[in-house]
C-alpha cells in the first residue's frame, strides 16, 4: 500500500519534470528566458486546473467501473478453503485488483472472540464476517469469507445482496479432510467425550454440516488442483464484476 504522501510527492516531482521540459523546450525556440517561463507557468497551471476537472467528471461517470463483489466460501475444517482464498487472492492482486480475504480462524480471535462454537454463536460469527465483507464490496473491492459456515440458515445471510455476492463450495470427503487433519483438530474430535483432548461440536463429526442449496461455483479439492479451483472461482468473479 502506497501512503498519500508518497503519492503526493511522485505526482510533484512528475510535474516538476514536465515543468522543466517545456520551459526547456520553449527556450530553445524562443531563446527568451521570459518566454520559457511564461509558457511553462501558463502551460502546467492549464494542465493542473483541466486535471482537475477531468477527475471530478469521470468521479460521475459509472461506466467503465467493476462492481464490487463478496464471496462466501463453505466447507468441512480441511477441505481446502483458506488455502484457495489465498492463492485466489494473490492471482487477482497481481492483476490490479484490491481484494481482501476474511479468514474465519483470524476474526475468531478478534472480531468474534465472544462467541463459542454453538449453533446460535456460529451464526452469529458468519452474520459478522458477512456485516464486514458487504462493507468492503460495497467500495467496489472483492471480499472473500473464508469460514466453514456450516448451517444453510447462517448462509443466507451474505445472499441480502445478490448483485454483489456469490457462493462457493469447497467440497471434500470427510475421510480425505480427516487424512489431511494437520491441525490434529479430527483426531481430537474423534476422542471420547470423557478425554481432556476432546474437542466437543466439531463440524462434520458431533455437530452437522448442512449441503449448501444454492451455490454459483463447485470445487472438490480431492479431485482437483488448486489451479482448477482458483481458476474457476476467478471467472466467477470476474463476471459478477462487469
Amino acid at each position: 500500500m502506497t501512503s498519500n504522501l508518497r503519492q503526493l510527492t511522485k505526482s510533484l516531482i512528475w510535474r516538476f519534470i514536465a515543468f522543466l521540459s517545456l520551459a526547456t523546450i520553449s527556450y530553445m525556440m524562443t531563446r527568451s528566458m521570459k518566454s520559457a517561463g511564461i509558457v511553462a507557468v501558463s502551460y502546467t497551471g492549464l494542465q493542473i486546473i483541466l486535471y482537475y476537472l477531468h477527475e471530478k467528471i469521470w468521479d460521475r461517470v459509472r461506466w467503465g467501473r467493476l462492481k464490487g463483489v463478496a464471496v462466501q466460501f463453505t466447507g468441512l475444517s480441511g477441505a481446502g478453503k483458506s488455502t484457495i482464498a489465498k492463492a485466489l487472492a494473490q492471482k487477482m492482486f497481481r492483476q490490479g485488483h484490491d481484494v481482501e480475504v476474511i479468514d474465519g480462524d483470524d476474526y475468531r480471535i478478534n472480531l468474534c472472540s465472544d462467541l463459542g462454537f454453538s449453533r446460535e454463536d456460529r451464526i452469529e460469527n458468519i452474520r459478522r464476517l458477512t456485516f464486514v465483507a458487504h462493507k468492503i464490496a460495497a467500495k467496489g473491492k472483492i471480499a472473500i469469507v473464508a469460514a466453514i459456515n456450516p448451517y444453510e440458515a447462517s448462509r443466507k445471510f451474505l445472499g441480502t445482496h445478490p448483485g454483489r455476492h456469490m457462493a462457493v463450495f469447497v467440497d471434500v470427503p470427510i475421510e480425505v479432510a480427516i487424512e489431511r487433519d494437520t491441525k490434529g483438530l479430527y483426531r481430537k474430535a474423534l476422542l471420547p467425550p470423557e478425554d481432556p483432548e476432546h474437542v466437543p461440536q466439531f463440524t462434520g463429526i458431533s455437530d452437522p454440516f448442512d449441503a449448501p442449496s444454492s451455490i454459483d461455483v463447485y470445487v472438490n479439492t480431492h479431485e482437483m488442483s488448486l489451479k482448477e479451483c482458483v481458476d474457476r472461482v476467478e471467472r466467477e468473479i470476474k463476471r459478477r464484476m462487469k
